[in-house]
């Protein structure tokens, strides 16, 4: 029986993406407007060990004995570096497996060493940033009243000082609140001084948290990347849909019924990396 391993998931951004999931539902330190996994009822503000290590390693090792993912993902439930155990996980998988791992992370603990250096060894580490202006940062994040983005920008910095890995940075775009010229060019400003692999301009997919958030239309996108290119940050990437993949997966039925615990994904989304029955 699988509790901790979901998917593998069809990423936009990913491939073939192994989930696993640290933490217990909701926890978060946000309550993002956009996330795809719904409201956080109370915020995790504190490091916890939420689950049985061993069962999360015996999970992976038994998933890929079948599957062999682009990436071992860390996300699900909730804020991944909320797990004091994601660092112990993550040396275990480097050493045991040949498989990648990637780290998704709103950011905002990356302040603190402990977690960088609990992160350090995964392949690459996916931080968010929606905006450098505290008031849009807040009215998209949610996070607690003790918290704000100056605290989310010393941590991206300190992950691209710290950490060899490949990181791609990813903003959500909402159309009326980080979308203008203005907006963009401050995070131009702040991302010119940081090191960083990849800027994904990412978009709504799927339901989130509040209904009034839609998905910004590809000319906006097309706007923010190119004033993004006219300042020198060429490495910017618009996140399209998933590719469908030449060789189907077999379905794992517990695993996906986690996954779609987790966040809804439609049939076409399904049918695009596993052999589906009709």
């Amino acid at each position: 029986m699988f509790k901790h391993v979901f998917g593998p998931v069809p990423s936009r951004r990913l491939g073939v993406s192994l989930g696993v999931d640290m933490v217990v539902p909701k926890s978060c330190n946000m309550n993002c407007v956009f996330c795809e996994c719904g409201a956080t009822k109370k915020l995790t503000l504190k490091r916890e060990s939420f689950k049985d290590v061993e069962e999360i390693k015996n999970e992976i090792q038994e998933v890929l004995k079948s599957v062999k993912p682009d990436y071992i993902t860390f996300s699900g439930s909730g804020e991944p570096t909320l797990s004091r155990d994601i660092g112990e996980v993550i040396e275990w998988i480097k050493k045991n497996t040949d498989v990648k791992v990637c780290v998704i992370t709103n950011g905002l603990l990356l302040k603190d060493d402990k977690v960088v250096e609990d992160i350090k060894n995964a392949d690459l580490i996916i931080p968010t940033l929606n905006s450098v202006d505290n008031l849009i940062f807040k009215k998209i994040n949610r996070p607690s009243v003790e918290s704000d983005v100056s605290q989310l920008m010393e941590g991206l910095k300190s992950l691209s000082e710290k950490y060899s890995g490949e990181i791609y940075v990813e903003t959500f775009i909402i159309e009326g609140l980080n979308d203008s010229d203005e907006h963009t060019q401050k995070m131009i400003e702040f991302l010119k001084n940081i090191k960083f692999s990849k800027l994904q301009l990412n978009t709504l997919d799927r339901p989130g948290t509040e209904m009034w958030v839609k998905p910004a239309s590809q000319e906006t996108l097309k706007r923010i990347k190119e004033r993004y290119n006219r300042n020198g940050i060429m490495n910017v990437e618009i996140v399209g849909e998933m590719k469908e993949l030449e060789k189907k997966i077999e379905l794992n039925a517990e695993l996906v019924k986690n996954m779609e615990e987790k966040r809804k994904y439609s049939e076409k989304e399904l049918e695009k990396i596993y052999n589906i029955e009709k």
